[in-house]
């Protein structure tokens, strides 16, 4: 990453406040939900499989072993079918979840690129809309790619290792059709939801990423931090909220604002004139 001498730029402005410092950029509703759309196709493959292959295959089951204990081993094998049937294609969704994926970063990046280069403007009458460049943060949007891609797969295997074990228990107990699709229904809406919270969680880790690495590009080594604000917080986190700290020091490299888990603080950017 081309590192850019801010200090000396903004002094040659005319700049002669001690101190430079820019607001949090922000992450957007609409960021999240774009990546949660992503999120939600493999989740709807799951949805869509379990009510119209793998509920029917276990009534089929079902209505067979009460018919004849015999045949029980060929009808939960049918099950396990569909079951595997509906995972391959959610795996086939996955295949296609990486480049809309790569797209969607690179928005975000764009994004905060364009809001990073107006704060500094108005903060410092430096303009560095032709200095700053997407491929210095490829680094990072491929992070964030490797991620995801493991996240979603995460989301989806415990999709079929809760549903597989909730049919075949079934099975064995002879549970009514109805109460195993109600399980089924719970499986869905937990992945539902944990896609949800991942996606408003890897759209604060992007941006927090993209806030370290673009300060760091201006010589900005320091951040304030600013707490969320959330109800349900780190007392740690929010007792730094107002304290500036180096990018290097152990907090900006081990517990840097936005990086913990669904941590929604930010780093102010700081840049030391004097």
């Amino acid at each position: 990453m081309t590192a850019i001498d801010l200090r000396r730029m903004a002094k040659a402005q005319g700049i002669r406040k001690p101190r430079v410092e820019i607001a949090p950029i922000v992450t957007t509703k609409a960021q999240a939900n774009d990546l949660a759309r992503l999120y939600m196709r493999t989740v709807r493959i799951w949805a869509t499989g379990a009510n119209e292959r793998i509920k029917p295959a276990y009534a089929r089951a079902l209505a067979e072993q009460k018919a004849m204990d015999g045949l029980i081993l060929d009808r939960a094998g049918d099950v396990e079918i569909e079951i595997e049937a509906v995972n391959n294609e959610a795996v086939r969704s996955i295949f296609t979840f990486r480049g809309l994926l790569q797209s969607w970063a690179e928005s975000v990046q764009a994004l905060h690129m364009r809001r990073f280069v107006s704060q500094l403007l108005y903060s410092t009458n430096v303009d560095l809309s032709t200095q700053m460049y997407a491929g210095e943060v490829q680094e990072t949007i491929e992070d964030v790619l490797a991620r995801n891609m493991a996240l979603i797969r995460d989301v989806s295997d415990q999709a079929r290792g809760r549903i597989s074990d909730i049919v075949f228990r079934g099975l064995q107990s002879r549970t009514p059709v109805k109460e195993v699709a109600a399980e089924i229904a719970k499986v869905v809406g937990l992945a539902r939801e944990r896609a949800l919270r991942i996606a408003s969680d890897q759209t604060v880790k992007l941006s927090a990423s993209l806030d370290r690495q673009r300060q760091l590009q201006v010589g900005m080594t320091s951040f304030e931090w600013r707490h969320s604000g959330k109800l349900h917080y780190r007392p740690a986190h929010k007792a730094r909220s107002g304290k500036v700290f180096a990018w290097s020091s152990d907090v900006g490299r081990n517990d840097a604002p936005g990086m913990a888990p669904f941590c929604g603080c930010k780093a102010k950017g700081v840049l030391e004139l004097d």
